[in-house]
Formats: structure tokens, C-alpha cells, sequence
């Protein structure tokens, strides 16, 4: 019986489980972007800025709006008071004081309508500032100054490194043997020292249209700091198989859809059949994964003229 056993190697990047574009929520013109691919950004840090001119004139016209309607209803309002108290006394109509009920309210609408535009001219104007919405890495750019972006185009693209994953590209044959919870070694190209293991999180359901390859993604535990994002590792794995024996295709009995063997009982030189499991079929021999144990002695010709039970001779050589 030998163990049936496999392994490989497949070289990949560092990269991390979560990527985002980050963009303006406005359109305008980028004047500034503070950040280029590799730049650690901490949380509240400002990556870009866009011109802030127009944005700044509408929250003045949305405060001059508000100041006017605010004035409309300190008017309307100790009108609408002395009206409600005359009112009361007799001494105008249930018509005026309607007219100025109405005047009032209309006023106050007015107000809250600018109070939110306002509201909304000013937060307008701080989406001018792009900032890090989180601690992470610059991984990718895409407008620079001087070019008019639109809200939500991508600007940059942050990379958490709290999240470092390893990413590879393997063959068919290879996925199709590979056990998802089996354990990934991984380490520096540059530096085979630098390592760390790591699990399959993802294996990518199609392959990839131009180079027939499937995506594994392998989250590492605990990986130091020199595996940076984009860095070039190499994985390997190895799969403990199970233990098969060999034997000459003479040796097999084949009954219906059951495979079976004659092994010799060395205590008292009969044979009895043993189902077996084949798994590997050769021109010359057949690989057995179940119903062989190692020291068993297989009759590998006549097995047709055999009954169980059977005796027969075994050569001195095999003699346990």
C-alpha cells in the first residue's frame, strides 16, 4: 500500500478583500488631488478637492433667501397676533383674520423651504472635499487636476489593509482536486522567509475568458507587514491522499457491476473474495483505494478457475 498524495505551487499578488472607488457626490472641477497610488491614507484625510466657487454662490443666494423670508414672517406674524386678539373683541372680521392666518403660514413655509435649501447649498459645498472614509491605501487613481468629473465618477481607489488577501490563478485540473478547507502556504517571492498560511475564502465560478484560468482568493491569518498590497507571492499546498495499492489487471473478478479480488489466507493457504474499490483503471494495472490492507497477497492469474475457500500453493518467496 503507498499513500496517494498531491501538491503544487501557483504564483499570485497581495491584494486586498476590500476595494472602493471613491467619489465626489457633486460634479465640477478637480483642482487638487492630494493622493497618488501607494499614499496611506488615514480615516478624515482630504484626497481631492474640487473648485468650491459656484458651490460657495449658492449658499449665499440660499442665505439671502432665508434672511427675506425671514422677514416676511416677522411681519406676518404680530399681524396675525393683533387680528386673533381683535377677533376675540369683536372688533374685525372672521374674513381679515383668515387673510392674515394665511399670509402667516404661507411665511412660514417660505422659511423652512429656504432653511433646507440652505441646508442643502452647504452640504453641497462640503462634498466639494473628497475625504477617506476609512484607514487604507491608495491602489488605483482615475481623473487628475484640471479635468471635470461627475458625481460618483471614481477618483481613487481605496484598499483596506486590515483585509490583505493572497489572489491566484489556477487551472481547471487543479480546482477540481483542490479541497476548499485545506490549508495555503504563502510567501514572498523576494523573500521566502516572509510567509504566512492562510484558507480558501473564493473560488471564482467561471473562468476567465482569455487565459482559461479560475481566481482563488485566500484570506491570510495574521500576515506581516512586508506582504504590502500588490506584493508577488507564491502559494503551495499539499494534499495528503489516501493509501491505494497496485495490482495487475489478471488480478480482477468482475461480477455484474461488483469488482472483487481472491486473497490468500497465508494461515491456511485457502483464498477468499474481496470486493475492492477501483480507482484507476490502466492498460496493465489497476490502482485498488478500498478493500486491500497492506501484507495482503493477491492471486494475480487464474482467478477464473478459483472457488472460495479454495486451496493453493504459495511460492516460498511470499511465505509471511
Amino acid at each position: 500500500m503507498n499513500p496517494l498524495g498531491s501538491g503544487g505551487q501557483a504564483s499570485g499578488t497581495i491584494q486586498s478583500r476590500y476595494n472602493a472607488n471613491v467619489g465626489f457626490l457633486v460634479s465640477g472641477r478637480l483642482i487638487e488631488r492630494s493622493v497618488d497610488i501607494g499614499t496611506l491614507v488615514k480615516k478624515g484625510d482630504v484626497i481631492a478637492q474640487l473648485d468650491p466657487s459656484d458651490f460657495k454662490n449658492r449658499v449665499i443666494a440660499a442665505q439671502a433667501d432665508v434672511t427675506s423670508a425671514q422677514s416676511v414672517v416677522a411681519q406676518a406674524a404680530p399681524q396675525e397676533q393683533r387680528l386673533r386678539g381683535l377677533l376675540k373683541q369683536g372688533f374685525t372680521t372672521q374674513a381679515n383674520y383668515d387673510v392674515a392666518l394665511r399670509n402667516l403660514n404661507t411665511a412660514q413655509a417660505t422659511l423652512q423651504q429656504a432653511q433646507a435649501h440652505l441646508r442643502l447649498a452647504q452640504d453641497q459645498l462640503a462634498y466639494t472635499t473628497l475625504k477617506a472614509d476609512s484607514d487604507g491605501v491608495i491602489s488605483q487613481t482615475g481623473a487628475d487636476p484640471g479635468q471635470v468629473v461627475n458625481a460618483g465618477q471614481m477618483i481613487v481607489v481605496l484598499s483596506q489593509q486590515n483585509a490583505r488577501e493572497a489572489t491566484f490563478a489556477v487551472g481547471e485540473q487543479a480546482i477540481a482536486r483542490l479541497p476548499k478547507d485545506i490549508v495555503v502556504h504563502v510567501h514572498l517571492q523576494s523573500d521566502p522567509q516572509v510567509s504566512a498560511d492562510g484558507q480558501i475564502r473564493e473560488i471564482s465560478p467561471t473562468a476567465d475568458p482569455i487565459t482559461g484560468t479560475y481566481t482563488i482568493k485566500v484570506s491570510l491569518t495574521d500576515p506581516p507587514d512586508a506582504m504590502r498590497l500588490g506584493a508577488v507571492v507564491t502559494g503551495s499546498v499539499s494534499i495528503q491522499g489516501q493509501n491505494v495499492a497496485t495490482i495487475p489487471t489478471s488480478a480482477l473478478l468482475q461480477t455484474g457491476d461488483q469488482t472483487a479480488v481472491w486473497v490468500v489466507d497465508p494461515t491456511e493457504s485457502v483464498v477468499h473474495r474481496r470486493p475492492v474499490k477501483m480507482l484507476k483503471f490502466d492498460a496493465d494495472s489497476v490502482t485498488i483505494s478500498e478493500g486491500l490492507k497492506e501484507g495482503d497477497i493477491v492471486v494475480t492469474a487464474g482467478v477464473n478457475l478459483l472457488a472460495e475457500g479454495e486451496k493453493v500453493s504459495l511460492p516460498k518467496q511470499t511465505t509471511p
